[in-house]
Order: structure tokens, then C-alpha cells, then sequence
């Protein structure tokens, strides 16, 4: 969905005339999941950990449908 004041547009699912700028920000890596496998009575154990990387954006502009005149005055 993108908007301004004067009009909506809803993507279904996309809006190919949508253009977004980011700057990436950091790349970290999430919480780690433990895995813990075991089969009873059989002395069966493993473990293993997963850490998922993670990107951080920062959405800088979103173009697609003009600007008001409000903000083009003010920039």
C-alpha cells in the first residue's frame, strides 16, 4: 500500500511503479536456536545451535506517488 494525501494506491500483491531506497544499517546475527535430539533408552543425544543473520535497513525515501506540495516547499 502506498499513499499521500491526496490518493491511495493498494498493490495486489505489488506495486510495480513503487520505488524504496534503504541504507543498510548493521548485520548482526539473531538469538541462538538450540536443536536437542534425543531417542530414550537409547543414549541418544545430540545438540546443535543455529544463529540466523539478520540485515537492518533504514528506509530513506519511498517514491511512487508524488509529493505534496507542503513538503516540496519545505525541502
Amino acid at each position: 500500500m502506498l499513499g499521500s494525501k491526496s490518493q491511495t494506491i493498494i498493490g495486489r500483491p505489488i506495486l510495480p511503479e513503487a520505488i524504496v531506497h534503504a541504507v543498510v544499517e548493521e548485520h548482526a546475527l539473531d538469538a541462538k536456536v538450540i536443536i536437542f535430539k534425543k531417542k530414550r533408552r537409547k543414549n541418544y543425544r545430540r545438540t546443535k545451535g543455529h544463529r540466523q543473520e539478520l540485515t537492518k535497513l533504514r528506509i530513506t525515501d519511498i517514491q511512487g506517488v508524488e509529493k505534496s506540495e507542503d513538503v516540496a516547499i519545505a525541502a
